[in-house]
Protein backbone atom coordinates (compact mmCIF):
# COMPACT_ATOMS: atom_id res chain seq x y z
CA UNK A 1 0.00 0.00 0.00
CA UNK A 2 1.47 3.37 -1.00
CA UNK A 3 1.45 6.34 1.33
CA UNK A 4 0.87 9.91 0.20
CA UNK A 5 4.59 10.58 0.57
CA UNK A 6 5.38 7.65 -1.70
CA UNK A 7 2.89 8.82 -4.32
CA UNK A 8 4.41 12.31 -4.24
CA UNK A 9 7.86 10.81 -4.65
CA UNK A 10 6.61 8.75 -7.59
CA UNK A 11 5.61 11.93 -9.45
CA UNK A 12 8.84 13.67 -8.49
CA UNK A 13 10.87 10.79 -9.88
CA UNK A 14 8.82 10.10 -13.01
CA UNK A 15 10.26 11.10 -16.37
CA UNK A 16 6.67 11.54 -17.60
CA UNK A 17 5.77 14.28 -15.13
CA UNK A 18 7.22 17.78 -15.25
CA UNK A 19 5.92 20.24 -12.69
CA UNK A 20 5.42 20.91 -9.01
CA UNK A 21 4.53 18.31 -6.39
CA UNK A 22 3.34 19.49 -2.96
CA UNK A 23 1.90 17.88 0.15
CA UNK A 24 -0.88 19.30 2.37
CA UNK A 25 -1.28 22.39 0.19
CA UNK A 26 -3.68 25.03 1.53
CA UNK A 27 -6.39 25.29 -1.14
CA UNK A 28 -7.73 28.56 0.25
CA UNK A 29 -4.73 30.26 -1.36
CA UNK A 30 -5.78 28.89 -4.75
CA UNK A 31 -9.36 30.21 -4.79
CA UNK A 32 -10.69 33.75 -5.13
CA UNK A 33 -13.03 33.23 -2.15
CA UNK A 34 -10.05 32.27 0.05
CA UNK A 35 -11.74 29.24 1.65
CA UNK A 36 -11.11 25.51 1.58
CA UNK A 37 -9.10 22.87 3.39
CA UNK A 38 -5.86 21.24 2.30
CA UNK A 39 -5.06 18.95 -0.61
CA UNK A 40 -3.15 15.91 0.59
CA UNK A 41 -1.44 15.88 -2.81
CA UNK A 42 -1.18 18.97 -5.04
CA UNK A 43 0.21 18.60 -8.56
CA UNK A 44 1.14 21.44 -10.94
CA UNK A 45 1.87 19.93 -14.38
CA UNK A 46 3.75 22.19 -16.79
CA UNK A 47 2.42 20.68 -20.02
CA UNK A 48 -0.38 18.59 -21.51
CA UNK A 49 1.58 15.36 -21.35
CA UNK A 50 2.23 15.75 -17.63
CA UNK A 51 -1.41 16.63 -16.95
CA UNK A 52 -2.69 13.57 -18.81
CA UNK A 53 -0.11 11.35 -17.07
CA UNK A 54 -1.19 12.68 -13.66
CA UNK A 55 -4.88 12.06 -14.36
CA UNK A 56 -4.25 8.51 -15.55
CA UNK A 57 -2.09 7.65 -12.54
CA UNK A 58 -4.53 9.14 -10.02
CA UNK A 59 -7.41 7.25 -11.63
CA UNK A 60 -5.42 4.03 -11.18
CA UNK A 61 -5.04 4.80 -7.49
CA UNK A 62 -8.73 5.64 -7.25
CA UNK A 63 -9.69 2.33 -8.87
CA UNK A 64 -7.30 0.09 -6.95
CA UNK A 65 -7.68 0.56 -3.21
CA UNK A 66 -5.02 -2.07 -2.55
CA UNK A 67 -2.39 0.38 -3.86
CA UNK A 68 -3.49 3.31 -1.73
CA UNK A 69 -6.51 3.88 0.50
CA UNK A 70 -5.91 7.62 0.84
CA UNK A 71 -6.48 8.80 -2.75
CA UNK A 72 -10.20 8.34 -3.29
CA UNK A 73 -10.80 11.24 -5.65
CA UNK A 74 -9.11 14.16 -7.38
CA UNK A 75 -10.14 17.51 -8.80
CA UNK A 76 -8.69 19.54 -11.66
CA UNK A 77 -8.49 23.18 -10.57
CA UNK A 78 -8.04 26.26 -12.74
CA UNK A 79 -8.12 29.78 -11.33
CA UNK A 80 -10.42 28.85 -8.46
CA UNK A 81 -12.76 31.73 -9.27
CA UNK A 82 -16.01 29.79 -9.46
CA UNK A 83 -15.56 27.05 -6.86
CA UNK A 84 -16.01 26.65 -3.13
CA UNK A 85 -13.82 23.81 -1.88
CA UNK A 86 -14.80 21.82 1.20
CA UNK A 87 -13.36 22.76 4.58
CA UNK A 88 -12.26 19.13 4.85
CA UNK A 89 -10.04 19.57 1.79
CA UNK A 90 -9.49 17.06 -1.00
CA UNK A 91 -7.37 13.98 -1.49
CA UNK A 92 -5.65 15.24 -4.63
CA UNK A 93 -5.76 18.37 -6.79
CA UNK A 94 -4.24 18.95 -10.21
CA UNK A 95 -3.73 22.64 -10.96
CA UNK A 96 -3.57 23.85 -14.57
CA UNK A 97 -2.03 27.24 -13.79
CA UNK A 98 1.43 26.35 -15.10
CA UNK A 99 -0.09 25.45 -18.47
CA UNK A 100 -0.39 29.03 -19.62
CA UNK A 101 1.02 29.43 -23.13
CA UNK A 102 -0.55 31.81 -25.67
CA UNK A 103 0.47 31.71 -29.33
CA UNK A 104 -0.70 33.53 -32.45
CA UNK A 105 -1.39 31.44 -35.52
CA UNK A 106 1.87 30.81 -37.35
CA UNK A 107 0.30 31.95 -40.62
CA UNK A 108 -0.16 35.41 -39.21
CA UNK A 109 -3.98 35.20 -39.22
CA UNK A 110 -6.17 36.46 -36.39
CA UNK A 111 -6.25 33.15 -34.58
CA UNK A 112 -4.70 32.32 -31.23
CA UNK A 113 -4.11 29.08 -29.37
CA UNK A 114 -4.40 29.36 -25.60
CA UNK A 115 -3.52 26.79 -22.94
CA UNK A 116 -6.32 26.06 -20.49
CA UNK A 117 -4.44 27.40 -17.47
CA UNK A 118 -3.93 30.87 -18.97
CA UNK A 119 -5.52 33.69 -17.02
CA UNK A 120 -7.82 36.15 -18.76
CA UNK A 121 -5.52 38.92 -17.66
CA UNK A 122 -2.71 37.36 -19.69
CA UNK A 123 -5.03 36.83 -22.68
CA UNK A 124 -6.14 40.47 -22.63
CA UNK A 125 -2.52 41.64 -22.34
CA UNK A 126 -1.55 39.45 -25.30
CA UNK A 127 -4.45 40.75 -27.42
CA UNK A 128 -3.58 44.34 -26.57
CA UNK A 129 0.06 43.79 -27.48
CA UNK A 130 -0.80 42.04 -30.76
CA UNK A 131 -3.70 44.45 -31.52
CA UNK A 132 -6.35 41.72 -31.65
CA UNK A 133 -9.99 42.40 -30.82
CA UNK A 134 -12.83 40.21 -29.58
CA UNK A 135 -12.12 39.60 -25.90
CA UNK A 136 -12.29 43.18 -24.54
CA UNK A 137 -15.45 42.27 -22.58
CA UNK A 138 -13.43 39.84 -20.46
CA UNK A 139 -11.10 42.55 -19.15
CA UNK A 140 -10.90 42.06 -15.39
CA UNK A 141 -12.47 38.60 -15.51
CA UNK A 142 -10.88 36.25 -12.99
CA UNK A 143 -10.16 32.59 -13.56
CA UNK A 144 -8.65 30.68 -16.45
CA UNK A 145 -9.56 30.04 -20.07
CA UNK A 146 -10.32 26.38 -19.39
CA UNK A 147 -12.64 27.19 -16.52
CA UNK A 148 -14.43 29.91 -18.49
CA UNK A 149 -15.04 27.53 -21.40
CA UNK A 150 -16.26 24.79 -19.07
CA UNK A 151 -18.79 27.18 -17.51
CA UNK A 152 -19.27 29.21 -20.71
CA UNK A 153 -18.67 32.37 -18.73
CA UNK A 154 -20.75 35.32 -19.92
CA UNK A 155 -20.44 39.05 -19.26
CA UNK A 156 -20.91 42.29 -21.18
CA UNK A 157 -22.76 40.38 -23.94
CA UNK A 158 -19.71 38.16 -24.50
CA UNK A 159 -19.62 34.41 -23.86
CA UNK A 160 -16.47 32.32 -23.69
CA UNK A 161 -17.63 30.26 -26.67
CA UNK A 162 -18.31 33.22 -28.98
CA UNK A 163 -14.82 33.31 -30.50
CA UNK A 164 -14.13 29.60 -30.14
CA UNK A 165 -12.96 27.56 -33.14
CA UNK A 166 -11.97 24.31 -31.44
CA UNK A 167 -10.70 22.84 -28.19
CA UNK A 168 -8.38 20.02 -27.36
CA UNK A 169 -9.47 17.97 -24.35
CA UNK A 170 -8.64 14.79 -22.48
CA UNK A 171 -11.55 12.42 -21.93
CA UNK A 172 -10.95 10.35 -18.82
CA UNK A 173 -13.60 7.86 -19.92
CA UNK A 174 -11.50 6.49 -22.78
CA UNK A 175 -8.11 7.87 -21.74
CA UNK A 176 -7.60 9.72 -25.04
CA UNK A 177 -7.07 13.28 -26.25
CA UNK A 178 -9.75 14.57 -28.61
CA UNK A 179 -10.31 17.71 -30.68
CA UNK A 180 -13.72 19.33 -30.32
CA UNK A 181 -14.93 21.44 -33.25
CA UNK A 182 -17.40 24.09 -32.15
CA UNK A 183 -21.11 23.47 -32.78
CA UNK A 184 -23.45 26.31 -31.85
CA UNK A 185 -26.12 23.90 -30.61
CA UNK A 186 -23.75 22.61 -27.89
CA UNK A 187 -23.63 25.95 -26.13
CA UNK A 188 -26.06 28.04 -24.12
CA UNK A 189 -26.27 30.32 -21.12
CA UNK A 190 -23.69 28.92 -18.67
CA UNK A 191 -23.82 25.67 -20.65
CA UNK A 192 -21.01 23.85 -22.46
CA UNK A 193 -20.50 20.37 -23.95
CA UNK A 194 -17.83 19.68 -21.32
CA UNK A 195 -20.31 19.68 -18.46
CA UNK A 196 -21.82 16.43 -17.28
CA UNK A 197 -23.56 15.07 -14.22
CA UNK A 198 -20.59 12.82 -13.46
CA UNK A 199 -17.84 15.39 -14.09
CA UNK A 200 -16.10 14.53 -10.80
CA UNK A 201 -15.77 10.87 -11.72
CA UNK A 202 -15.30 11.10 -15.49
CA UNK A 203 -14.09 14.62 -16.25
CA UNK A 204 -13.40 15.96 -19.70
CA UNK A 205 -10.40 18.22 -19.15
CA UNK A 206 -9.88 21.11 -21.56
CA UNK A 207 -6.20 21.29 -22.50
CA UNK A 208 -6.16 24.19 -24.94
CA UNK A 209 -8.43 26.17 -27.24
CA UNK A 210 -8.23 28.03 -30.54
CA UNK A 211 -10.06 31.33 -30.97
CA UNK A 212 -10.79 33.52 -33.98
CA UNK A 213 -10.27 37.23 -33.29
CA UNK A 214 -10.24 40.36 -35.44
CA UNK A 215 -7.71 43.09 -36.15
CA UNK A 216 -7.81 46.03 -33.78
CA UNK A 217 -7.92 46.01 -29.98
CA UNK A 218 -10.58 48.35 -28.58
CA UNK A 219 -8.82 49.94 -25.61
CA UNK A 220 -11.78 52.18 -24.78
CA UNK A 221 -14.16 49.22 -24.50
CA UNK A 222 -11.63 47.30 -22.41
CA UNK A 223 -11.25 50.21 -20.01
CA UNK A 224 -15.04 50.67 -19.78
CA UNK A 225 -15.53 47.01 -18.84
CA UNK A 226 -12.89 47.23 -16.13
CA UNK A 227 -14.43 50.45 -14.80
CA UNK A 228 -17.86 48.79 -14.70
CA UNK A 229 -16.50 45.86 -12.70
CA UNK A 230 -14.92 48.23 -10.20
CA UNK A 231 -18.15 50.23 -9.91
CA UNK A 232 -20.15 47.04 -9.24
CA UNK A 233 -17.73 46.08 -6.47
CA UNK A 234 -16.14 43.02 -8.06
CA UNK A 235 -12.84 43.71 -6.28
CA UNK A 236 -13.99 45.04 -2.90
CA UNK A 237 -13.86 41.69 -1.08
CA UNK A 238 -12.98 38.05 -1.82
CA UNK A 239 -15.78 36.37 -3.75
CA UNK A 240 -16.47 33.80 -6.45
CA UNK A 241 -18.28 36.17 -8.77
CA UNK A 242 -21.98 35.69 -9.40
CA UNK A 243 -23.36 33.21 -6.88
CA UNK A 244 -26.60 32.39 -8.73
CA UNK A 245 -27.57 32.07 -12.37
CA UNK A 246 -29.91 34.55 -14.04
CA UNK A 247 -32.95 33.29 -15.93
CA UNK A 248 -33.16 35.82 -18.73
CA UNK A 249 -35.81 33.80 -20.57
CA UNK A 250 -38.23 34.51 -17.70
CA UNK A 251 -36.88 37.97 -16.89
CA UNK A 252 -35.32 36.82 -13.62
CA UNK A 253 -32.15 38.66 -12.60
CA UNK A 254 -30.81 36.91 -9.51
CA UNK A 255 -29.22 39.98 -7.91
CA UNK A 256 -32.41 42.03 -8.33
CA UNK A 257 -34.60 39.29 -6.84
CA UNK A 258 -32.27 38.83 -3.86
CA UNK A 259 -32.26 42.60 -3.29
CA UNK A 260 -36.08 42.71 -3.41
CA UNK A 261 -36.13 40.07 -0.67
CA UNK A 262 -34.09 42.39 1.56
CA UNK A 263 -31.08 40.09 1.64
CA UNK A 264 -28.24 42.50 0.85
CA UNK A 265 -25.85 42.33 3.78
CA UNK A 266 -27.43 39.10 5.10
CA UNK A 267 -24.73 36.89 6.63
CA UNK A 268 -24.08 33.42 7.99
CA UNK A 269 -20.87 33.08 9.98
CA UNK A 270 -18.14 34.87 8.06
CA UNK A 271 -19.99 34.75 4.72
CA UNK A 272 -22.18 37.63 3.56
CA UNK A 273 -24.36 38.76 0.69
CA UNK A 274 -22.53 41.87 -0.46
CA UNK A 275 -24.24 45.02 0.82
CA UNK A 276 -23.74 46.57 -2.62
CA UNK A 277 -24.75 43.63 -4.90
CA UNK A 278 -27.35 40.93 -4.27
CA UNK A 279 -25.64 38.29 -6.39
CA UNK A 280 -22.22 38.39 -4.73
CA UNK A 281 -21.41 36.19 -1.76
CA UNK A 282 -18.31 37.66 -0.15
CA UNK A 283 -15.76 36.77 2.52
CA UNK A 284 -15.28 40.32 3.86
CA UNK A 285 -12.98 39.57 6.80
CA UNK A 286 -11.55 36.35 5.33
CA UNK A 287 -13.05 34.38 8.22
CA UNK A 288 -15.73 32.52 6.26
CA UNK A 289 -15.71 28.75 5.89
CA UNK A 290 -17.01 26.74 2.97
CA UNK A 291 -19.82 25.59 5.26
CA UNK A 292 -20.76 29.21 5.98
CA UNK A 293 -20.99 29.93 2.25
CA UNK A 294 -23.03 26.80 1.54
CA UNK A 295 -25.42 27.54 4.42
CA UNK A 296 -25.81 31.16 3.30
CA UNK A 297 -26.49 30.06 -0.26
CA UNK A 298 -29.10 27.54 0.89
CA UNK A 299 -30.85 30.09 3.10
CA UNK A 300 -30.96 32.67 0.30
CA UNK A 301 -32.52 30.11 -2.05
CA UNK A 302 -35.09 29.15 0.62
CA UNK A 303 -36.07 32.75 1.40
CA UNK A 304 -36.33 33.73 -2.27
CA UNK A 305 -38.56 30.73 -2.95
CA UNK A 306 -40.79 31.50 0.06
CA UNK A 307 -41.15 35.18 -0.85
CA UNK A 308 -41.09 35.05 -4.66
CA UNK A 309 -41.80 31.47 -5.68
CA UNK A 310 -38.54 31.52 -7.65
CA UNK A 311 -36.04 28.68 -7.57
CA UNK A 312 -32.51 30.04 -7.79
CA UNK A 313 -29.77 27.85 -9.23
CA UNK A 314 -26.19 28.06 -7.98
CA UNK A 315 -23.60 29.28 -10.43
CA UNK A 316 -20.65 28.58 -8.15
CA UNK A 317 -19.67 24.93 -7.72
CA UNK A 318 -19.39 23.38 -4.27
CA UNK A 319 -16.60 20.82 -4.37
Amino acid sequence: MKTIDQIAQFFNDSEYFNGGVKLNENLATHTTMHVGGNAKLFLEPENEESLVFAIKELKKLDADERRCTRIKSFFVLGGGSNVIISDDGLDAVISTRKMNGIDADERGLTQIKVDSGSSWGSVISFCKKENLGGFEGFTGLSGTVGGALYMNATCFALSACDNLISAEYFDSRDGKIHVYEKKESDWGYKKSPFQSADFRRFPQIILSAKFALKPGFDSQKSEQCMASRKEKGHFRAPSSGSAFKNDAAHGIIAGKVIDECGLKGFSVGGAQIAPWHGNFIINPEQKATASDIKNLSDQVKRIVYEKKGIILENEILFI
